[in-house]
């Protein structure tokens, strides 16, 4: 099968690059043609269509949403990208004349830096969409169903006009009104009614589609799937041999595969190879809640470290350190960014790591990745969350924003390193029976087959 993958980054961002990562690398080895279609950004991985890649809104140089300046040649740049932009539908005619084609088309992110134009131009090459939603970019304008740091759903039955009024995006009035224009005229257009399935992580997520006008029948539930491997060097080099037994997939369109291992190493189920800290791992951003982590951690005390690790945005870290008091000074420790082996290290030895998110956080990988490696999670009660953590069996869970729950919670974990041990192994177990890659990957191919099935029978 010849696929067409649309995300707006095609270098390792986030928790949706991660996923990207995951199902072309799992789908190329298997034998299906996996053609990526991004913006062309300084870092972007390397691949053969390249040259078809639509260019940057602004500096390519300043790929992430918080680093943009808003100046007016921009705002007018971001206009036509969020609304509907035909520099867009050239460059996708381009690459499908180019691979004669596809099977059908898998959209992640492509919100702002792309445009759903895309999605007419696929059409009229007579190709179905599925369409990754992890995010709320379809229902409210600043993506996250947040307003004033609290959770708020305003917009999610169309009426977008709050997110001018409380200038939603950035706390800007014309990013706001860009925001929001773009919505209302993409609704007009009827875009996201032409895509054909939509696949989400969560039954809350499907949810909160569902509330906001989605049609249930095109509405698919799948985990985000994760691989258990045993080593690096070894799978590397049978993805290479595979490649060319199976010739269908070219050598420089696969080095974006090696740059990044996601599926990570198992630690063995019973051993206890954990170190006397608290993690967090993930954005550095307002909504994931890492100020909540810091003043639970601080009221708590306990007399071990909390590493925090992750990109930092909107200037997030900096705001994070101004809140550290004294007497906890030298035991919050800012990692930045980390990945593989480093980062699968940190996550093995933690005692457990917090998700302290404040939105509807739909299903953080993070939780995943730490079930994977033995580790529990302490994490919010909100969003898709409980329904990944069960409390008391792979973690707790906690009330969002409390800073007095959490701290509790994290005493109740420190006080029994027994159950913490159980708790990973469940963790662990779970990941094993529930999300393992090839179950996801089949029900993803399962769902193309039944689109295209179904796409040439109107």
């Amino acid at each position: 099968m010849q696929i067409v993958f649309c995300n707006k980054y095609f270098f390792l961002n986030g928790g949706v690059e991660k996923y990207l990562y995951n199902v072309m690398n799992y789908l190329s080895a298997r034998g299906h043609s996996t053609i990526p279609f991004s913006v062309n950004y300084a870092g972007t991985w390397p691949s053969p269509y390249q040259d078809y890649f639509m260019a940057p809104p602004g500096d390519p140089a300043q790929a992430l949403w918080g680093n943009i300046r808003f100046t007016p040649a921009n705002i007018l740049r971001f206009l036509d990208r969020s609304t509907y932009s035909f520099e867009a539908r050239i460059k996708l005619s381009r690459l499908l004349k180019a691979i004669h084609g596809a099977d059908i088309a898998y959209i992640l992110n492509i919100y702002n830096y792309m445009s759903p134009s895309i999605i007419h131009t696929l059409k009229r090459h007579q190709i179905p969409v599925v369409m990754q939603v992890g995010d709320y970019n379809l229902l409210c304008p600043s993506y996250s169903l947040l307003r004033d740091g609290k959770p708020c759903t305003l917009c999610v039955r169309g009426h977008y006009y709050h997110g001018l009024q409380y200038r939603c995006v950035k706390n800007n009035l014309a990013a706001s009104a860009v925001r929001v224009a773009a919505m209302y005229i993409q609704r007009l257009l009827g875009l996201y009614e032409l895509v054909d399935a939509f696949v989400v992580p969560c039954e809350f997520m499907k949810n909160k589609l569902l509330e906001g006008g989605v049609s249930e029948h095109k509405l698919q539930v799948l985990y985000y799937p994760i691989e258990r491997r045993q080593g690096m060097r070894k799978r590397q080099g049978e993805r290479e041999r595979e490649g060319r037994r199976e010739g269908e997939v070219k050598s420089a369109e696969r080095i974006h595969v090696l740059q990044y291992p996601i599926e990570r190493t198992v630690a063995p189920d019973k051993a206890w190879h954990k170190k006397g800290y608290i993690l967090y791992f993930g954005r550095l951003s307002y909504e994931k809640g890492i100020d909540t982590l810091i003043g639970a951690f601080q009221k708590l005390n306990p007399p071990i470290d909390l590493y925090i690790i992750g990109r930092s945005y909107d200037g997030e870290e900096e705001r994070l350190k101004r809140l550290i008091e004294p007497h906890v000074k030298n035991r919050i420790h800012f990692m930045g960014f980390q990945s593989g082996q480093t980062l699968t290290q940190w996550i093995v030895e933690a005692l457990f790591s917090v998700v302290p998110s404040r939105w509807y956080d739909n299903a953080p990988l993070s939780i995943y990745e730490s079930f994977l490696n033995g580790t529990p999670v302490l994490a919010s009660r909100i969003g898709g969350i409980p329904e990944q953590v069960e409390e008391g069996v792979t973690g707790e869970l906690f009330e969002p924003d409390s800073c007095d729950d959490l701290s509790q919670k994290m005493d109740l974990m420190l006080s029994n390193k027994d159950k913490l041990l159980q708790m990973g192994i469940a963790g662990q177990s779970y990941v094993k029976k529930t999300l393992l890659i090839k179950d996801q990957m089949d029900r993803l191919m399962n769902l193309f087959e039944t689109v295209i099935v179904n796409y040439k029978r109107r």
